[in-house]
């Protein structure tokens, strides 16, 4: 493979620590509103379907009170370019970037697994704060 080709696949692979944290936040809560819009489309449907309205179904909710994340990476630090209004190099700073330990990234790179990372996060549901709605 080309050393253009490597530098494309490593694009893809190598990304800031923050952006991967951030995706699967985004994609636990996308989960959640997809359960809670299947909850509410089903109390929907037993509050207007005939043959269901006289039972007095409520809709089940499912709710993910949390998540237990292991990443197995590696990471390096890098720097990022910092950008005026005009688009000219102000300076630098630093961003730990991360890499999925998987097939394609052990070979491309002779990565060796016992020189890896592992990032344990837990995301946590909390109760939603009220307002005063009487000002």
């Amino acid at each position: 493979m080309s050393s253009k080709g490597n530098k494309a696949i490593e694009e893809v692979l190598v990304s800031p620590l923050s952006t991967i944290l951030g995706e699967m936040g985004r994609s636990i809560a996308q989960t959640q509103r997809a359960l809670d819009r299947n909850s509410i489309d089903t109390q929907i449907e037993l509050e207007t379907e005939e043959v269901l309205k006289g039972y007095g179904l409520e809709a089940t909710w499912y709710h993910i009170p949390e998540v237990d994340i292991e990443l197995k990476m590696a990471l390096s630090m890098g720097y990022e370019e910092e950008r005026d209004s005009k688009n000219r190099v102000r300076g630098y700073r630093r961003v730990l970037n991360a890499a999925p330990l998987n097939a394609s990234y052990k070979s491309l790179n002779s990565y060796a697994v016992e020189g890896s990372s592992v990032l344990k996060a837990k995301i946590v549901s909390v109760p939603p704060s009220y307002r005063n709605v009487d000002g």
